[in-house]
């Protein structure tokens, strides 16, 4: 499940929107407000998401690597410079 859909929003959702869907989510499976270890972990798949596609810099690398989530460092200085070969190639 991509990080859209674990927040139950689409691709092309405002901030506002998406900050809206986090919070009802968040309220949901919060440790504090659910016990249940499953709670647990999906609110913290919901934290990285909202996390991710709330920010616009990481939002935009998150849809040019076709939805994966890049951490390391030099996968994201990879990442960018072959998104602008590609872009100087077209």
């Amino acid at each position: 499940m991509d990080y859209f859909e674990q927040l139950g929003v689409s691709r092309v959702s405002t901030t506002i929107e998406i900050k809206k869907a986090y919070r009802k989510l968040a309220n949901k499976y919060h440790p504090d407000r659910n016990d249940n270890v499953e709670a647990k972990e999906q609110f913290q798949l919901i934290q990285k998401a909202y996390d991710v596609i709330s920010d616009p810099k990481k939002r935009s690398l998150y849809l040019k690597s076709n939805y994966t989530v890049i951490t390391d460092p030099r996968e994201i200085a990879d990442s960018f410079w072959q998104s602008a070969f590609n872009q100087a190639q077209n």
